[in-house]
């Protein structure tokens, strides 16, 4: 008999089964786990399926509820004599073990509206929470493993340019050849400049240069055999050098008296 009416339950057989590609009735945590609802109108009353639930039980607690699933609406007639399959979905988050399910149906009257919903029950059994199968050719899994892969060859190849990694060289192993740059050559300030001629200077502002030039060769030590430069040029002993001062004065003597 039925819950709230006891006509409602004489009236309508329902069932729920899984689909025939679940034939050992588990349920798989994570996903939407299909059921078929079976509804069968004896009577002569028509009745409206206006929606569908279910809840988890603890099978070694007396059936204790655990969790209520989710409400399915569906306002669908059902007329005498008739007969209606509706699809509905369970869905699981607990850990492996078998626990109890219970899905039932909410019916209406819709000759006499104002009896309320009469609630059958369409599934009560145990049933196997399982996890999913996992597959190598799950588009998640497979991008998580492309980033993975990614990660480590950028990791490794980081490692081997900072570690091990060698100058690269031209083939044929020549090496690049470096030109030497040559200093161009700095031109005169004055161009136009020319050197100077000693044939327009005097005697005697040669001869002093050549004295001059005489006292610092000495005092660097370049002429320490005792040679000595004389105005032409050559290069004399110290005793010609002597003997030709002394010649020199003695002109330069002569030339007074006169």
């Amino acid at each position: 008999m039925g819950i709230f009416s006891p006509s409602a339950e004489d009236d309508v057989l329902v069932s729920a089964s899984f689909p025939e590609t679940n034939p050992f009735g588990l349920v798989v945590n994570g996903e939407q786990n299909g059921l078929l609802l079976h509804l069968v109108n004896q009577g002569t009353k028509n009745y409206t399926l206006v929606s569908a639930s279910a809840s988890y039980h603890d099978v070694n607690n007396h059936w204790a509820t655990v969790k209520n699933a989710s409400t399915l609406k569906y306002n669908v007639p059902i007329v005498a004599g008739s007969n209606l399959s509706a699809p509905y979905q369970v869905y699981s988050e607990f850990r492996p073990q078998e626990l109890g399910l219970t899905v039932w149906v909410n019916l209406q009257d819709t000759s006499d509206a104002s009896k309320g919903l009469h609630q059958l029950t369409a599934m009560n059994q145990t049933v196997s929470v399982v996890e999913p199968t996992s597959s190598w050719f799950d588009p998640s899994l497979l991008f998580l493993y492309l980033i993975l892969s990614t990660a480590l060859l950028g990791g490794a190849y980081a490692v081997y340019q900072t570690f091990f990694s060698t100058p690269a060289t031209k083939k044929g192993g020549q090496k690049k050849k470096v030109k030497a740059v040559v200093p161009a050559e700095q031109k005169s300030v004055y161009p136009n400049v020319k050197p100077y001629e000693e044939d327009w200077i005097p005697e005697s502002h040669l001869k002093n240069r050549q004295s001059k030039l005489k006292k610092k060769s000495t005092t660097a030590g370049g002429a320490s055999s005792g040679d000595e430069l004389l105005s032409g040029g050559e290069v004399t002993s110290g005793n010609e050098a002597s003997g030709t001062e002394g010649k020199v004065r003695s002109s330069k003597k002569k030339g007074k008296k006169n």
